[in-house]
């Protein structure tokens, strides 16, 4: 049988548990429940905000520290502490206001704290985000915005400008900062070399032990380093294309089918999925 107490899921929201209701099913939380009674370790890796995941760190209740604003906080639930922050040098509020003043384009904007979330600029994109959402927004401008504590800023449009504004943010020169799509409508500014990927391999210990096993689970651009930093990277059906190709399995559920709860069933009794995964 497999060692559960070596296991250790870190797993994406949007896309990965959460299926398109945005809400985790009472039979999910069931199962999770019973992996980490087993002496598995069940956490978040997401690019929400404190505020946007901590109504899903209560469902879920993670045994292990989360990974929060794609890799720029490390947060334990148990101990409702922020572990680690990584924030986004003083010249992003340089680069912000240059992004803005692209022409043709309709870009929404919002700046990501450990306090909340400032939104320095509204579209129609934008506005249905914070609904989704479901946190409370600051609205602000640049010049009234404080300028420390920034983790991450993320640029919201249509589909098809954000691969317009990847085209120009490529061509500008931005030291100190890295760029990620994390959603079809989202563009992201992170501090430089930070992802989930990054979080989970320069914090493993917090994770698990020497001995253990992580397993990391995401369906987008934004998840590729969590996946392959991890022992073993899986994804839902529905996951990129980009992602199916690095991961370790692919799991034959979608988000919508509850791929995260019944790959945690198969765990549970004992299936391997041919991985190299700790067995008595």
């Amino acid at each position: 049988m497999i060692d559960i107490s070596r296991l250790t899921v870190l797993t994406d929201l949007d896309g990965t548990l959460l299926p398109a209701t945005k809400q985790i099913p009472d039979e999910d939380i069931a199962v999770i429940r019973r992996f980490q009674a087993a002496g598995g370790r069940f956490t978040i890796a997401t690019g929400r905000t404190l505020e946007a995941a901590l109504p899903y760190l209560d469902l879920v209740r993670p045994n292990a520290p989360a990974i929060l604003y794609n890799g720029a906080m490390i947060y334990d639930h148990s101990r409702q502490a922020v572990v680690r922050t990584k924030t986004l040098p003083a010249n992003a509020e340089e680069y912000l206001r240059r992004i803005l003043s692209l022409e043709g384009l309709d870009i929404g904007a919002e700046i990501l704290c450990a306090d909340g979330t400032y939104v320095v600029q509204m579209n129609d994109t934008e506005a249905h985000h914070i609904s989704v959402c479901g946190v409370t927004p600051h609205h602000t401008t640049l010049a009234d915005m404080k300028k420390d504590g920034w983790l991450k800023i993320l640029f919201a449009l249509e589909p098809e400008q954000v691969d317009r504004l990847i085209t120009l943010v490529s061509d500008m020169d931005f030291p100190g900062v890295t760029f990620v799509r994390s959603e079809r409508i989202f563009l992201e500014m992170l501090p430089a070399g930070v992802s989930k990927g990054e979080t989970l391999a320069s914090d493993r210990a917090r994770f698990t032990n020497d001995s253990g096993i992580l397993i990391g689970a995401g369906d987008f651009h934004n998840d590729l380093e969590l996946i392959t930093a991890a022992d073993v990277g899986i994804c839902p059906s529905n996951a990129q294309p980009v992602v199916k190709e690095s991961a370790s399995l692919i799991l034959e559920d979608s988000c919508n089918d509850h791929a995260i709860a019944r790959f945690l069933e198969r765990l549970l009794a004992g299936e391997t999925f041919g991985l190299s995964l700790s067995v008595n």
